[in-house]
């Protein structure tokens, strides 16, 4: 199966593995619990955000479950602030990097062609193209270039990676693959790949000291960069990286991003299903949270069929 709803009614083989099996009958649960949420957060507990109301209503959207996600993409509406952007929390204006995840949730829900979302990804793209971190001048103890323009956690601080990737996904989705903008968040990401691959929160050295690579982070980098023409080795290294170091012991998020950012570049591993189920296990005996259970339902498509995309549009 390659959606949510062929997982929901496929009717499994007896020859099939015990690790797909559990994971078909996870995402049956998961669908189920996130058509239900009334409120998206971090935790089970948790109070409303941006990041995993974007997340979950991406996960139904793919499922075609219509009605929930419609439900919580006008959640995004109301908070997007009126110069465009959307903010982390509710009733605050920064940080807005989530506009980037909101992008993509209003773009989901153009498909259902119920209700036109347009204006509201218009304003956000153009917030998302008159900010930008802040530059800096090169420095050989930091390793990486930091006056490329990307974005940052909060306004007026230094480009980081993961923003700039999410943001990376979110203009190439929204048909600005070509801008100016994106492209420069293109070669930042690929210059904060390590030299013996994979990624972490930004920095390639501190003090002339290699950092360590993070599972999460090298994914979101992978699927920013993928589908470019983009020989640089540390992609292969990256992807390298992820495939040896994927386990049962890896944390959810990191396992979910890691193999969509595999899933992107047609790297899927055979043991993803078995994978996603002991940990789909784990979140909902744990607690659900919304935001781990919704990259649980991405990461079990076999493609990247649920980015959402809209035709190039021209730019000025």
């Amino acid at each position: 199966p390659t959606s949510l709803n062929d997982y929901k009614h496929a009717q499994p083989s007896a020859v099939e593995l015990g690790g797909g099996l559990i994971m078909q009958a996870n995402l049956q649960r998961i669908v189920s619990w996130l058509q239900t949420a009334q409120t998206c957060s971090y935790s089970p507990e948790g109070i409303w955000a941006a990041e995993p109301t974007a997340m979950t209503c991406l996960a139904l959207a793919a499922s075609g479950e219509e009605q929930a996600a419609l439900r919580l993409v006008q959640q995004l509406s109301r908070v997007q602030t009126n110069l465009g952007s959307v903010p982390v929390m509710e009733e605050q204006d920064t940080p807005a990097w989530t506009t980037s995840l909101a992008i993509l949730a209003w773009l989901a829900c153009e498909n259902f062609r119920t209700q036109s979302f347009a204006a509201n990804i218009d304003r956000a793209v153009a917030w998302t193209l008159s900010t930008h971190g802040k530059p800096a001048d090169p420095n050989p103890e930091v390793g990486h270039d930091p006056s490329i323009p990307g974005w940052s956690w909060a306004e007026n601080t230094h480009s980081w990676l993961e923003p700039t990737a999410m943001f990376a996904i979110a203009l190439k989705a929204a048909g600005f693959e070509n801008h100016a903008r994106t492209r420069a968040a293109i070669r930042l990401v690929t210059d904060r790949l390590l030299p013996e691959g994979g990624s972490n929160y930004g920095s390639t050295l501190v003090l002339g000291q290699a950092t360590l690579p993070q599972i999460q982070s090298t994914g979101l980098s992978l699927l920013a960069l993928a589908n470019e023409a983009n020989t640089d080795p540390r992609i292969e290294k990256s992807l390298h990286y992820v495939e040896q170091n994927l386990s049962e012991q890896t944390s959810t998020a990191s396992l979910c991003y890691g193999l969509l950012g595999l899933t992107a570049h047609d790297r899927r591993p055979p043991q993803a299903e078995a994978l996603l189920a002991g940990a789909g296990e784990r979140e909902l005996e744990r607690g659900p949270s919304a935001y781990k259970l919704a990259l649980l339902a991405l990461a079990s498509f076999s493609d990247t069929s649920w980015l959402p995309t809209r035709s190039e549009v021209a730019h000025a």
